[in-house]
């Protein structure tokens, strides 16, 4: 090879040593990995209204928490999740040693019936409700209590009441109900909640009340600030939209949560606490996300009357409604249509549970009940 005429010698041979080393460097590195294509949460082709998630998704200002921290996901959030407690702290009106963080409520909803069911006892709770509390009191060596709904599906509270006796170790209050979506009358459930205190421990899951028409006329976090013996359950995987990210708190008094925490399998993830605290601050977003619902559960509930289907009163983010045939009879036809309704909950296995959806899933979703049921 002819050494150009703009370089001596010395510089040739380290240019070309250089540009050797770079074809060989070249050679022994692995070529990129062909991009692997995203995987869908739903199957294709079908809408997904089985799991009470929110389709209107996260407040633009959470989505853009979670992108200016992606590069962080590597990072613990242990210096991120005390200023998300002290935010949800202040929110409150407690101390954030009130507050505990946890990956969805439902680990909360695991932790503390852990802890409460630990000496067995027995939990008090309606019947069909949300069974994750009561399970993790169950496999605690606790006895389960089930009280049926009353004749409106909603708690029937003077029932629940009767049932709670010296062996109870909590009373479990999932409001509104799932899967029924009906909330209790606000003033009932305030004097019974306050009356049930002061024999055991009251569990108010409050996960789907910040999607009810009067959040504020109906929370009772009111009471584990005036000291009562009660825990308030909340998550961001609802009305916040951020299911993916599992996040969630309860209120409680400080030496429950002390004695809770050691059960917690770790904390909130780097991404779910970012996202929470700006959801938080977005109260504007949260508004047209609960006005968005209503709406739903309203168009939902105009086709029911059409058909003549019997209905319970909804406050969540889901409808339960009466098909008049097996649950499993009418997932299946609904699936063909393209549509996900949730699973059977017994004993009411002809009653069909369907979360609301963003406007053009509820399109397809009504047509298709009109042609199962019509």
């Amino acid at each position: 090879m002819k050494i150009p005429s703009s370089l001596n010698r010395r510089q040739w041979f380290k240019t070309a040593a250089a540009a050797t080393s770079g074809l060989v460097l070249a050679r022994q590195l692995p070529a990129a990995p062909p991009a692997v294509p995203a995987a869908r949460v739903t199957p294709p082709g079908l809408v997904q209204l089985s799991l009470n998630e929110n389709a209107f998704g996260p407040s633009p200002r959470a989505l853009a928490a979670m992108q200016a921290h992606l590069g962080e996901v590597g990072r613990y959030p242990f210096a991120l999740a005390p200023e998300l407690v002290r935010l949800i702290a202040a929110k409150e009106g407690v101390t954030p040693d009130h507050i505990l963080l946890g990956a969805g409520s439902g680990e909360l909803l695991e932790a503390v019936g852990m802890h409460l069911g630990r000496d067995g006892g027995e939990v008090v709770s309606a019947v069909p409700g949300y069974f994750q509390f009561v399970g993790a009191m169950q496999r605690m060596g606790a006895h389960s209590v089930a009280v049926p709904l009353n004749a409106r599906l909603e708690h029937d509270l003077d029932a629940m009441a009767a049932a709670v006796g010296p062996a109870t170790k909590c009373v479990y209050v999932c409001n509104p109900n799932n899967p029924t979506s009906t909330l209790c009358p606000a003033a009932e459930l305030r004097a019974f909640v306050i009356a049930q205190a002061q024999r055991t421990h009251v569990f108010v899951d409050e996960a789907y009340l910040e999607c009810a028409d009067d959040f504020a006329g109906n929370t009772l976090v009111d009471l584990v600030r005036a000291g009562h013996n009660v825990t308030v359950a909340r998550t961001f995987s609802k009305l916040h939209g951020l299911a993916g990210q599992r996040i969630g708190y309860t209120v409680m008094a400080p030496e429950l949560a002390k004695a809770v925490r050691p059960l917690m399998t770790g904390s909130a993830n780097l991404l779910g606490v970012v996202a929470a605290r700006a959801s938080l601050e977005d109260p504007d977003y949260l508004e047209s996300a609960r006005h968005r619902l209503k709406a739903g559960r309203d168009a939902l509930l105009a086709v029911l009357d059409e058909l003549g289907c019997r209905y319970a009163g909804p406050q969540g983010s889901f409808v339960f409604f009466q098909t008049g045939r097996p649950i499993a009879e009418f997932q299946a036809a609904m699936r063909a249509e393209g549509i996900l309704v949730a699973r059977p909950f017994a004993p009411l296995l002809d009653w069909c549970r369907i979360t609301i959806g963003a406007e053009d899933e509820m399109e397809l979703a009504h047509a298709a009940i009109r042609r199962v049921l019509g």
